[in-house]
């Protein structure tokens, strides 16, 4: 009896430390991130994870000196140097898996002088050998909350 709840204990323990699985889908979107077009001035862009799934997701932007990475639920305040600069929401999320393929969308959410703009992707990714690759991108969106 002892052993069967010892076995139980270890298999919840190791399920909390397994990664999510939208995790591993969403992998490509950090490549698909990087190469949108980017402010010229060589000022960082400053970035806030929408929630923990995208903080995992794209950890690696934390190593890239065009980002600064917000700690989520700090107030931010533009440094003295730079008196405007930008603060978007990164978001990344699963909308639909089926089998060897999903539907997710990637978006970021700023402040502007016509008030919140959202833009985003919803993207086809594949899975091919075990890998999760961008098929294509279905559509693009934009939308502005004055």
């Amino acid at each position: 009896m002892t052993r069967s709840k010892a076995s139980l204990l270890l298999l919840t323990l190791m399920g909390c430390f397994h990664s999510s699985p939208d995790a591993a889908v969403l992998a490509p979107l950090v490549a698909l991130f990087t190469q949108e077009p980017f402010d010229q001035s060589n000022q960082p862009e400053y970035l806030i994870f929408a929630d923990e799934l995208t903080a995992s997701v794209f950890k690696s932007l934390r190593r890239d000196t065009r980002y600064r990475i917000v700690p989520t639920g700090k107030p931010f305040v533009c440094p003295s140097e730079r008196p405007q600069c930008h603060l978007s929401e990164l978001r990344a999320g699963v909308n639909q898996l089926m089998g060897d393929s999903a539907i997710a969308t990637m978006d970021r959410t700023y402040s502007s002088e016509r008030g919140l703009i959202r833009t985003g992707e919803n993207i086809l990714l594949v899975r091919r050998n075990g890998k999760w690759k961008i098929e294509r991108v279905i559509n693009g969106f934009t939308l502005v909350a004055g």
